[in-house]
Protein backbone atom coordinates (compact mmCIF):
# COMPACT_ATOMS: atom_id res chain seq x y z
CA UNK A 1 0.00 0.00 0.00
CA UNK A 2 1.17 3.54 -0.61
CA UNK A 3 1.70 5.01 2.60
CA UNK A 4 2.12 8.90 1.16
CA UNK A 5 -1.36 8.55 -0.47
CA UNK A 6 -4.40 8.75 1.81
CA UNK A 7 -7.12 5.72 1.98
CA UNK A 8 -10.46 5.82 2.10
CA UNK A 9 -11.12 2.04 2.21
CA UNK A 10 -8.49 -0.71 2.55
CA UNK A 11 -10.23 -2.22 -0.26
CA UNK A 12 -9.67 -2.29 -4.06
CA UNK A 13 -12.61 0.01 -5.01
CA UNK A 14 -12.02 0.61 -9.33
CA UNK A 15 -10.68 -1.44 -11.96
CA UNK A 16 -6.83 -1.23 -13.57
CA UNK A 17 -6.99 -3.04 -16.44
CA UNK A 18 -3.04 -3.02 -17.82
CA UNK A 19 -3.55 -4.51 -21.00
CA UNK A 20 -0.07 -6.20 -22.35
CA UNK A 21 0.97 -9.40 -23.62
CA UNK A 22 3.02 -12.60 -22.45
CA UNK A 23 6.64 -12.07 -24.42
CA UNK A 24 6.26 -8.13 -22.39
CA UNK A 25 7.31 -9.52 -18.96
CA UNK A 26 10.66 -7.00 -19.19
CA UNK A 27 7.77 -4.19 -18.87
CA UNK A 28 5.55 -5.36 -15.90
CA UNK A 29 8.52 -4.50 -12.92
CA UNK A 30 9.54 -1.25 -14.32
CA UNK A 31 5.48 -0.46 -14.67
CA UNK A 32 4.62 -1.94 -11.19
CA UNK A 33 7.49 -0.10 -9.63
CA UNK A 34 6.28 3.51 -10.68
CA UNK A 35 2.82 2.25 -10.03
CA UNK A 36 3.82 1.12 -6.27
CA UNK A 37 5.22 4.69 -5.88
CA UNK A 38 3.17 7.08 -7.45
CA UNK A 39 -0.24 5.77 -7.87
CA UNK A 40 -2.99 5.21 -5.37
CA UNK A 41 -3.06 1.76 -5.61
CA UNK A 42 -5.08 1.19 -3.05
CA UNK A 43 -7.49 2.48 -4.21
CA UNK A 44 -7.69 -0.42 -7.21
CA UNK A 45 -7.61 -3.87 -8.15
CA UNK A 46 -4.96 -4.16 -10.71
CA UNK A 47 -6.13 -6.52 -13.85
CA UNK A 48 -2.64 -7.49 -16.01
CA UNK A 49 -3.82 -8.99 -19.09
CA UNK A 50 -1.48 -11.13 -20.92
CA UNK A 51 -2.19 -13.69 -23.71
CA UNK A 52 0.22 -15.00 -25.76
CA UNK A 53 2.29 -18.20 -26.85
CA UNK A 54 3.28 -18.84 -22.73
CA UNK A 55 1.47 -18.39 -19.49
CA UNK A 56 3.69 -16.04 -17.73
CA UNK A 57 1.50 -15.79 -14.50
CA UNK A 58 4.41 -16.44 -12.79
CA UNK A 59 6.10 -13.59 -13.56
CA UNK A 60 3.09 -10.95 -12.59
CA UNK A 61 3.92 -8.69 -10.02
CA UNK A 62 2.69 -9.56 -6.63
CA UNK A 63 -1.46 -8.30 -6.02
CA UNK A 64 -2.01 -7.99 -9.51
CA UNK A 65 -4.84 -10.26 -10.17
CA UNK A 66 -2.91 -12.39 -13.72
CA UNK A 67 -5.62 -12.59 -17.05
CA UNK A 68 -4.67 -14.82 -19.51
CA UNK A 69 -6.94 -16.80 -22.06
CA UNK A 70 -4.66 -18.43 -24.63
CA UNK A 71 -2.85 -17.20 -27.57
CA UNK A 72 -2.62 -13.75 -28.28
CA UNK A 73 -4.80 -13.52 -31.75
CA UNK A 74 -4.73 -9.51 -31.85
CA UNK A 75 -5.03 -6.65 -29.84
CA UNK A 76 -8.98 -6.02 -30.26
CA UNK A 77 -9.40 -10.00 -29.40
CA UNK A 78 -6.94 -10.54 -26.30
CA UNK A 79 -8.37 -6.94 -24.79
CA UNK A 80 -11.71 -8.28 -25.32
CA UNK A 81 -11.20 -11.67 -23.29
CA UNK A 82 -9.47 -9.67 -20.65
CA UNK A 83 -12.70 -7.17 -20.18
CA UNK A 84 -15.08 -9.66 -20.09
CA UNK A 85 -13.52 -11.07 -17.10
CA UNK A 86 -13.71 -7.64 -15.10
CA UNK A 87 -17.07 -7.34 -13.61
CA UNK A 88 -17.31 -3.76 -12.87
CA UNK A 89 -19.10 -0.97 -15.54
CA UNK A 90 -16.01 1.50 -15.77
CA UNK A 91 -12.76 0.05 -15.83
CA UNK A 92 -9.26 2.34 -15.86
CA UNK A 93 -7.01 1.05 -18.92
CA UNK A 94 -3.50 1.41 -19.27
CA UNK A 95 -0.84 0.33 -21.65
CA UNK A 96 2.02 -2.17 -20.36
CA UNK A 97 4.56 0.46 -21.15
CA UNK A 98 3.66 3.25 -19.28
CA UNK A 99 5.58 4.71 -16.31
CA UNK A 100 4.17 7.15 -13.64
CA UNK A 101 6.65 9.83 -12.98
CA UNK A 102 4.58 12.26 -11.01
CA UNK A 103 1.99 11.56 -7.60
CA UNK A 104 -1.30 10.86 -8.43
CA UNK A 105 -3.91 12.99 -6.94
CA UNK A 106 -6.66 9.85 -5.94
CA UNK A 107 -9.53 12.91 -5.32
CA UNK A 108 -8.86 13.55 -8.73
CA UNK A 109 -9.21 10.25 -9.88
CA UNK A 110 -12.08 9.83 -7.67
CA UNK A 111 -13.71 12.64 -9.14
CA UNK A 112 -13.53 11.53 -12.84
CA UNK A 113 -14.53 7.99 -12.04
CA UNK A 114 -17.90 10.00 -10.28
CA UNK A 115 -18.24 12.51 -13.27
CA UNK A 116 -18.22 9.69 -15.82
CA UNK A 117 -20.68 7.92 -14.15
CA UNK A 118 -22.96 10.30 -13.49
CA UNK A 119 -22.81 12.12 -16.92
CA UNK A 120 -23.30 8.58 -18.30
CA UNK A 121 -20.08 8.62 -20.50
CA UNK A 122 -18.67 6.20 -22.26
CA UNK A 123 -15.22 7.09 -21.96
CA UNK A 124 -13.05 9.78 -20.40
CA UNK A 125 -9.41 10.69 -21.17
CA UNK A 126 -7.18 11.37 -18.20
CA UNK A 127 -4.87 13.46 -20.22
CA UNK A 128 -5.68 15.77 -22.84
CA UNK A 129 -3.58 14.55 -25.72
CA UNK A 130 -5.36 15.59 -27.62
CA UNK A 131 -7.53 18.14 -26.04
CA UNK A 132 -11.25 18.41 -25.79
CA UNK A 133 -14.15 20.88 -27.82
CA UNK A 134 -16.98 21.95 -25.31
CA UNK A 135 -15.23 23.03 -22.01
CA UNK A 136 -18.04 21.61 -19.47
CA UNK A 137 -18.38 21.57 -15.78
CA UNK A 138 -15.28 20.59 -13.29
CA UNK A 139 -12.21 20.34 -15.20
CA UNK A 140 -13.88 18.39 -18.20
CA UNK A 141 -14.56 18.89 -21.61
CA UNK A 142 -16.77 17.41 -24.20
CA UNK A 143 -14.99 15.55 -27.43
CA UNK A 144 -16.70 16.08 -30.63
CA UNK A 145 -17.72 13.04 -32.21
CA UNK A 146 -19.97 14.34 -34.44
CA UNK A 147 -17.39 16.38 -35.74
CA UNK A 148 -14.83 13.73 -36.36
CA UNK A 149 -12.69 14.88 -33.82
CA UNK A 150 -8.83 13.10 -34.52
CA UNK A 151 -7.62 10.25 -32.39
CA UNK A 152 -11.25 10.08 -30.45
CA UNK A 153 -10.48 7.21 -28.46
CA UNK A 154 -6.49 7.27 -27.96
CA UNK A 155 -5.47 4.78 -25.77
CA UNK A 156 -3.71 7.29 -23.22
CA UNK A 157 -4.85 5.94 -19.68
CA UNK A 158 -8.71 6.22 -20.02
CA UNK A 159 -11.42 5.60 -17.92
CA UNK A 160 -13.82 3.55 -20.17
CA UNK A 161 -17.18 2.50 -19.98
CA UNK A 162 -17.07 -1.51 -20.21
CA UNK A 163 -19.29 -3.12 -21.96
CA UNK A 164 -19.31 0.12 -25.24
CA UNK A 165 -15.26 -0.42 -24.92
CA UNK A 166 -16.30 -4.47 -25.81
CA UNK A 167 -18.39 -3.35 -29.05
CA UNK A 168 -15.55 -1.31 -30.07
CA UNK A 169 -13.26 -4.20 -29.99
CA UNK A 170 -15.48 -6.37 -31.51
CA UNK A 171 -14.13 -4.52 -35.39
CA UNK A 172 -10.91 -6.26 -34.76
CA UNK A 173 -8.77 -2.75 -35.03
CA UNK A 174 -4.83 -3.05 -34.55
CA UNK A 175 -3.58 -0.19 -31.75
CA UNK A 176 -3.43 2.09 -34.38
CA UNK A 177 -6.59 1.92 -35.99
CA UNK A 178 -8.74 1.61 -32.94
CA UNK A 179 -6.96 5.12 -31.83
CA UNK A 180 -8.29 6.59 -35.39
CA UNK A 181 -10.94 4.55 -36.62
CA UNK A 182 -13.46 3.60 -33.72
CA UNK A 183 -14.54 6.92 -32.71
CA UNK A 184 -16.01 7.16 -35.89
CA UNK A 185 -17.97 3.92 -36.14
CA UNK A 186 -21.68 3.77 -36.08
CA UNK A 187 -21.67 2.61 -32.19
CA UNK A 188 -19.21 5.86 -31.24
CA UNK A 189 -21.43 8.47 -32.91
CA UNK A 190 -24.59 6.91 -31.10
CA UNK A 191 -22.98 8.08 -27.97
CA UNK A 192 -21.50 11.08 -29.76
CA UNK A 193 -22.12 13.47 -26.45
CA UNK A 194 -20.73 11.15 -24.26
CA UNK A 195 -17.22 11.34 -25.01
CA UNK A 196 -14.53 13.81 -22.68
CA UNK A 197 -11.36 14.25 -21.61
CA UNK A 198 -9.82 16.46 -18.69
CA UNK A 199 -8.48 19.84 -19.76
CA UNK A 200 -5.40 18.91 -17.15
CA UNK A 201 -3.45 15.88 -16.76
CA UNK A 202 -4.51 14.04 -13.65
CA UNK A 203 -1.96 11.12 -14.20
CA UNK A 204 1.81 12.39 -15.09
CA UNK A 205 2.82 9.47 -17.57
CA UNK A 206 5.16 8.70 -20.55
CA UNK A 207 5.88 4.99 -22.14
CA UNK A 208 9.03 3.68 -22.79
CA UNK A 209 8.52 1.30 -25.63
CA UNK A 210 8.69 2.65 -29.24
CA UNK A 211 8.23 0.33 -32.05
CA UNK A 212 9.33 -2.96 -29.35
CA UNK A 213 12.10 -1.00 -28.58
CA UNK A 214 13.54 0.90 -25.42
CA UNK A 215 13.95 4.75 -25.20
CA UNK A 216 17.46 5.74 -24.17
CA UNK A 217 15.87 7.61 -21.13
CA UNK A 218 15.17 4.96 -19.24
CA UNK A 219 19.09 4.00 -18.71
CA UNK A 220 18.87 7.04 -16.34
CA UNK A 221 15.48 6.22 -15.18
CA UNK A 222 15.90 3.10 -13.83
CA UNK A 223 19.63 4.02 -12.09
CA UNK A 224 17.96 6.93 -10.25
CA UNK A 225 15.48 4.43 -8.97
CA UNK A 226 17.57 1.26 -8.13
CA UNK A 227 16.08 -1.21 -10.51
CA UNK A 228 17.84 -4.03 -12.42
CA UNK A 229 16.58 -4.35 -15.70
CA UNK A 230 16.36 -7.70 -17.27
CA UNK A 231 15.73 -7.83 -20.76
CA UNK A 232 17.08 -8.19 -24.39
CA UNK A 233 14.84 -5.89 -25.63
CA UNK A 234 17.13 -3.53 -28.08
CA UNK A 235 17.70 0.31 -27.47
CA UNK A 236 17.16 3.40 -29.80
CA UNK A 237 20.31 4.82 -30.58
CA UNK A 238 20.64 8.70 -31.40
CA UNK A 239 20.72 8.77 -34.71
CA UNK A 240 17.64 6.61 -35.11
CA UNK A 241 15.59 8.63 -32.95
CA UNK A 242 16.55 11.93 -34.73
CA UNK A 243 15.01 9.78 -37.84
CA UNK A 244 12.26 9.00 -35.79
CA UNK A 245 11.49 12.63 -34.63
CA UNK A 246 8.98 15.08 -36.77
CA UNK A 247 10.64 18.02 -38.50
CA UNK A 248 10.32 20.79 -35.94
CA UNK A 249 8.79 23.04 -38.85
CA UNK A 250 6.31 20.66 -39.46
CA UNK A 251 5.78 19.61 -35.78
CA UNK A 252 5.02 24.04 -35.41
CA UNK A 253 2.72 24.15 -38.63
CA UNK A 254 0.31 20.70 -37.41
CA UNK A 255 0.25 22.37 -33.64
CA UNK A 256 -1.49 25.77 -35.27
CA UNK A 257 -4.26 23.85 -36.81
CA UNK A 258 -7.10 22.57 -35.45
CA UNK A 259 -7.86 18.67 -35.67
CA UNK A 260 -10.60 19.35 -38.26
CA UNK A 261 -8.22 21.62 -40.84
CA UNK A 262 -5.35 18.77 -39.54
CA UNK A 263 -7.99 16.21 -41.61
CA UNK A 264 -8.71 18.83 -44.57
CA UNK A 265 -5.17 18.55 -45.31
CA UNK A 266 -4.54 15.30 -44.54
CA UNK A 267 -7.39 14.59 -47.23
CA UNK A 268 -6.27 16.84 -50.23
CA UNK A 269 -2.68 14.16 -50.21
CA UNK A 270 -5.66 11.39 -50.04
CA UNK A 271 -4.52 10.39 -46.43
CA UNK A 272 -6.93 9.18 -44.26
CA UNK A 273 -8.20 11.75 -41.56
CA UNK A 274 -7.03 10.98 -38.36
Amino acid sequence: MNDHFPSETTMPRYPLLISSHSEAVDLWPITAHFLQKNFPTSLFKIYLGANGEHNRNAYAPSGWNFLYFGRDESFSKSLHSYLEAIEDEYVLLMLDDFVILERTDPVKLTEAFRFLRESGGVYLRLVPNPGGDHHLQDHFYRINIAGGAAYATSLQMAIWNRRFLMKLLSYDFSPWEFEIKAGKTAEALEHKNDFYVSHIPIVHYTHIVEKGKFFPFLRQLIEEEGLVLESSRAWWTHEELQQLREHPLKAWVRSKLSPAWHNRIRRIFFKEPL
